[in-house]
């Protein structure tokens, strides 16, 4: 799945000592988030469990981008930062973070599995639901 470039002036990953520092990922679909608001107030669960898997097909997007560009591969996950806009009544941020975890998990094996925060917070860019950032590691 194409990342697509950032909307505003910043980079979308930069590279300093074999670590990717990725900025912040939306669940983009042809350069757009498709379903906006807060989860159970605009957008259900299950469409916020989507959009979070879209996020983490971006940001993996982007570490291959980035090692290709360094003639390095990805090796693991540093740590994830999952951001949920919702109301102070939903208790499930966790869970939804879960399924960014399972994708990285998936597509590194052990390398995959990381550190992580998850933030609740009343609004993201653009009016996304979810959104997601890391710190990877890549070498020769």
């Amino acid at each position: 799945m194409e990342p697509g470039n950032p909307d505003f002036n910043y980079l979308p990953f930069k590279v300093h000592n074999n670590v990717v520092y990725l900025a912040g990922q939306l669940a983009k679909e042809n350069g757009l988030v498709k379903n906006l608001g807060r989860v159970t107030e605009q957008i259900s669960v299950l469409e916020a469990e989507r959009q979070i898997k879209i996020c983490a097909q971006h940001a993996f997007s982007w570490l291959e981008i980035a090692a290709k560009a360094n003639n390095c591969n990805i090796h693991s996950i540093l740590d994830l930062r999952v951001y949920v806009s919702c109301n102070k009544e939903f208790d499930g941020i966790s869970k939804l973070a879960d399924k960014a975890s399972e994708f990285f998990i998936k597509k590194l094996g052990d390398n995959g599995s990381h550190p992580r925060s998850v933030l609740a917070v009343t609004r993201l860019p653009q009016n996304a639901p979810v959104m997601i950032d890391l710190r990877a590691s890549i070498k020769l």
